[in-house]
């Protein structure tokens, strides 16, 4: 299964669920599972260079690392959301063990949309943290075809942003299973207090406000 763009002025390209670098976990024997250090998982903000080479983590908490490793992505001097998986030594050495994108197109006005969708997901959580409003939803399918998102603004009024999610499914894909994913709303372009969110869900529309 694959993520792409509603939005038809942005390269899918950009918005494809993309593996960097995953390093292998499984396969080991016991000795070397005690020896593999404790790992954590959490959305940052990578760069790369001109030769697509990432050259910083910057996670939701303000702390910026440089990368030693080669891991390179699919653009060259761009900005990636993701979901970084890595180690911290004592001497605050950053060993990143895997990145995944996430989804994190701007939102734009429904006058920029040629095709709407609003196929159902599972809201698992929101929170704010670096610049975004982060969503951890609940995908059935049997990753089969490509899942379209976006983000439409509504309105923007007294300082609050109103967004809608939106939600393409393929027919090919049957809803079997559960997986989880994140999505990232970016709100540095918004001066606002609040921002409230209408997803899409089986239990019919539901909105947050962060």
């Amino acid at each position: 299964m694959s993520i792409t763009s509603i939005f038809p002025h942005r390269p899918a390209a950009s918005a494809i669920i993309f593996a960097l670098m995953l390093l292998c976990l499984c396969g080991c024997s016991k000795e070397e599972d005690d020896s593999m250090p404790a790992y954590k998982i959490d959305l940052a903000e990578i760069d790369t260079d001109h030769d697509g080479l990432v050259t910083v983590v910057r996670f939701d908490n303000g702390v910026t690392y440089t990368v030693g490793q080669k891991i390179t992505a699919e653009t060259a001097d761009t900005t990636y959301r993701c979901m970084c998986t890595y180690f911290v030594d004592a001497n605050q050495k950053l060993s990143v063990y895997g990145l995944t994108h996430v989804f994190s197109l701007n939102p734009r006005p429904r006058a920029e949309f040629k095709t709407f969708a609003y196929d159902p997901v599972n809201l698992t959580s929101s929170w704010k943290s670096g610049g975004y409003l982060n969503l951890r939803i609940g995908l059935l399918t049997t990753d089969e075809g490509s899942h379209s998102f976006g983000f439409c603004e509504d309105s923007v009024v007294n300082r609050k942003v109103y967004i809608t999610l939106m939600h393409g499914r393929p027919e090919e894909d049957a809803e079997s299973y559960t997986k989880d994913l994140f999505l990232s709303i970016p709100l540095k372009q918004y001066d606002c207090d609040s921002v409230f969110v209408r997803v899409p869900t089986y239990e019919g529309w539901q909105q947050i406000g962060r």
